[in-house]
C-alpha cells in the first residue's frame, strides 16, 4: 500500500485553522496525510488543534518585521525539505508570502494560496504600494491560486494581482457554514432575549466580528443612535474591540439601547437574539458571518464592499448600504423597521440561498476534488 501524499497548510495563527479549515482538513484527511504549521504559544499549544496529523511551530506574526520573517523563511525552507511534501497551502498574507518563497526555495512541486481578504484595500500611499507587491509576489511564487469570493477574484484580477488561471469553490467562501449548527432555534432565541431584558415587539440589529474601524462599526453606532427615538429597537455588538471603539463610545453606548458582547464561542446562538444582522464593512474578502446569519434566517444589512456582493441576493435575502455613509446605512435601518413583514421574508429566503449555495458539504466535496485532481 503506498503511503498517502502529504500535504502542508500553513497559517499565522492557530484560531485561522480552527475556524476556517477544520471541515475542508477532516474531509481530506480520509485520503491524505494532512499538516499544519502556525504560530503555537503556551496558550494555543500544538494540541490546540486536535483535527490534523501533525502539528508544526513557526513564528509567524502579522506585522511586518525583516529580522523575523527571515528566520521563518529559513525555518520554513527547512521544515518543507525534511517532511518533503507534495503541497503546501497557505491561507493568510504573512503565512502566504513566507510559505510560498520557502516552498519555491525548497522545490516543493504543488504550492496553493488561498486570498481571503485585502489589508491595503483601504490603505493608501507607500504602505499600500508595498502590500500590494507582497500580494504580486505570493501570486508569483504561487503554482495555484484559490479565492474565496468570485467578486475579490474579480477584483484581484483588475489590480493585476492574480491571473484568470486562479478559481473560487463553489459560489465562495473557505469552508461553507455547517447548516445543521447555524438553524434557527425559537427556544434559543426566547431564552437569550429573555437573559438581555428584550422585550418581544422589539427589533433587534446585531453585528459579530472583530470590532475595528474597518469593519464600519462606529457607522453602525452612529447611524443607531440618529433614529432610536423614533422606533422601538435594540442594537447588539458582539465582538473583541480591537481598535477601542467601545471603550471611546462607551457613553453612547450606555445610554442608546446599545449592548455589548466582548466574546462568544457560540455565534450561533447569541445570532439568534437578532431581527436583522448588520455588517457595514469597508473591506471583506467574503463575510462568512453573513452567510451564518442567513442559515438562521436573519436579513441581512451590509455595505456594498467588493468581497460582500455574492453573500446575499439584492433584495431577495437583504439589502446594501453605500460603505462608509452613516446617511445611507441609516436609511437602511429605518427601511427594516418600517418593512417588518418584507424583511421577515428575505431573512426565510437567506437560509435557502444558504443551503444551495454555501452549505459546508458542498465546499468540503470541492476541497476533496480539487486536491484529489492537483495530487492525482
Amino acid at each position: 500500500m503506498q503511503p498517502k501524499k502529504k500535504i502542508c497548510f500553513i497559517v499565522s495563527e492557530p484560531d485561522n485553522a480552527k475556524w476556517f479549515l477544520k471541515t475542508p482538513i477532516l474531509k481530506l484527511r480520509e485520503n491524505f496525510e494532512v499538516h499544519l504549521v502556525a504560530n503555537f504559544s503556551e496558550q494555543k499549544p500544538k494540541s490546540y488543534i486536535d483535527f490534523t496529523d501533525f502539528n508544526h511551530t513557526l513564528p509567524i506574526k502579522r506585522n511586518i518585521n525583516l529580522l523575523n520573517d527571515l528566520l521563518c523563511l529559513k525555518k520554513a525552507v527547512t521544515l518543507f525539505k525534511k517532511n518533503k511534501f507534495n503541497s503546501i497551502h497557505s491561507v493568510t498574507p504573512k503565512a502566504g508570502l513566507i510559505s510560498m518563497l520557502a516552498g519555491f526555495i525548497a522545490k516543493i512541486p504543488i504550492r496553493i494560496h488561498t486570498f481571503t481578504g485585502q489589508v491595503w484595500a483601504t490603505k493608501s500611499g507607500v504602505f499600500k504600494h508595498l502590500l500590494i507587491k507582497m500580494d504580486r509576489m505570493i501570486n508569483f511564487f504561487a503554482t495555484n491560486v484559490i479565492v474565496d469570493g468570485e467578486s475579490q477574484r474579480e477584483f484581484l484580477m483588475a489590480k493585476k494581482i492574480i491571473t484568470e488561471k486562479s478559481i473560487v469553490f463553489g459560489k465562495g467562501s473557505i469552508c461553507g457554514v455547517d447548516t445543521n449548527r447555524f438553524k434557527p432555534s425559537k427556544n434559543i432565541r426566547i431564552k437569550l432575549r429573555e437573559k438581555y431584558n428584550i422585550k418581544e415587539n422589539e427589533w433587534v440589529f446585531m453585528f459579530l466580528g472583530r470590532i475595528n474601524a474597518e469593519k464600519g462599526v462606529e457607522d453602525l453606532i452612529n447611524a443607531f443612535i440618529n433614529i432610536k427615538e423614533s422606533y422601538n429597537q435594540k442594537l447588539f455588538i458582539v465582538g473583541p474591540d480591537e481598535d477601542q471603539i467601545i471603550s471611546k463610545n462607551i457613553n453612547s453606548i450606555k445610554n442608546n439601547n446599545i449592548i455589548y458582547v466582548p466574546l462568544t464561542d457560540k455565534p450561533e446562538d447569541i445570532m439568534q437574539i437578532c431581527d436583522t444582522f448588520c455588517l457595514p464593512s469597508y473591506r471583506e474578502g467574503f463575510g462568512l458571518s453573513v452567510i451564518e446569519a442567513s442559515a438562521l434566517e436573519k436579513p441581512i444589512i451590509c455595505s456594498n464592499a467588493y468581497g460582500l456582493r455574492d453573500t446575499i441576493k439584492e433584495n431577495v435575502t437583504g439589502i446594501r448600504h453605500e460603505k462608509g455613509s452613516v446617511s445611507s446605512l441609516q436609511q437602511n435601518l429605518i427601511y427594516v423597521l418600517e418593512n417588518k413583514e418584507k424583511i421577515k421574508r428575505m431573512g426565510e429566503n437567506g437560509r435557502e440561498y444558504v443551503l444551495n449555495n454555501f452549505s459546508e458539504e458542498m465546499l468540503s466535496i470541492n476541497w476533496f476534488n480539487f486536491y484529489s485532481l492537483i495530487l492525482k
